[in-house]
């Protein structure tokens, strides 16, 4: 794509930063070039380029040193497995990223005809849904929605789990017996509404990842499904594929 047809400056430089951390260019506890190198590279005032970095610290990419200079953290590159089966503290391989999460909505409601499809339940059936928020290093990193047929998960009192620090899936599997064997998942961008804009602390339009997951025991019943949104400055969906020739 070219440069002149991506939008403001600001925008512009905050993606080649993000580029160029993705590619390796700069790692972990790499120091980025000056605010001068960045205002004379892209012809703009340091006032343009403070913004971008600014957006970039508030995500928790980049980190500054008063005196010394602006720095990559850790989590830009190193947070993140996809180990979709293990929940979300289990993803984040880091070892020194602290993770937590905000429950901010348990409800019960009656499945609607998408419900009822992702979850295999009759319409009006009862579903319970539970919305996190999901945090590295304080840095909001995904909103998460997931659905539980409530015949399923009846004899668990969700108000009392601790869910801020514990894993949902590791719940339902003491609590329910419901252990996971397989995962469905489609991804597709999305622009971020008033609600996603706040929790990422991004401008409302700005692209976000979501991912539609069903999860499902051994049996192929579905034990949840999930609606996640995700950060996407460097949370993208890394894919191997291997020959089996």
């Amino acid at each position: 794509m070219e440069k002149d047809n991506m939008g403001p400056k600001y925008k512009q430089i905050k993606e080649d930063i993000v580029e160029s951390i993705l590619g390796g260019v700069y790692e972990p506890g790499d120091m980025i070039p000056k605010q001068s190198d960045y205002a004379a590279q892209y012809n703009v005032s340091r006032l343009t380029v403070r913004k971008a970095i600014d957006d970039l610290v508030i995500k928790g990419i980049l980190r500054t040193e008063k005196g010394k200079g602006t720095f990559v953290q850790e989590i830009a590159t190193k947070a993140y497995s996809y180990r979709r089966l293990d929940g979300f503290s289990s993803n984040v391989v880091s070892k020194t990223a602290k993770v937590h999460s905000k429950v901010v909505a348990i409800e019960e409601t009656a499945a609607d005809k998408s419900l009822a499809f992702y979850l295999q339940i009759a319409e009006n059936d009862k579903v319970i849904m539970i919305g996190r928020l999901r945090y590295v290093n304080e840095v909001c990193v995904a909103f998460q929605k997931s659905y539980l047929s409530k015949a399923r998960v009846a004899d668990i009192d969700f108000e009392k789990e601790n869910l801020n620090e514990y894993s949902l899936y590791n719940v339902l599997q003491q609590k329910a017996g419901l252990i996971m064997s397989y995962v469905d998942e489609r991804f597709r961008a999305i622009r971020a509404d008033k609600e996603l804009s706040s929790y990422f602390q991004v401008e409302e339009g700005e692209p976000i990842l979501y991912v539609k997951r069903v999860a499902y025991d051994s049996q192929n019943v579905p034990i949840e499904y999930c609606k996640d949104y995700e950060s996407s400055d460097v949370n993208g969906i890394w894919v191997r594929s291997i020959s089996i020739e």
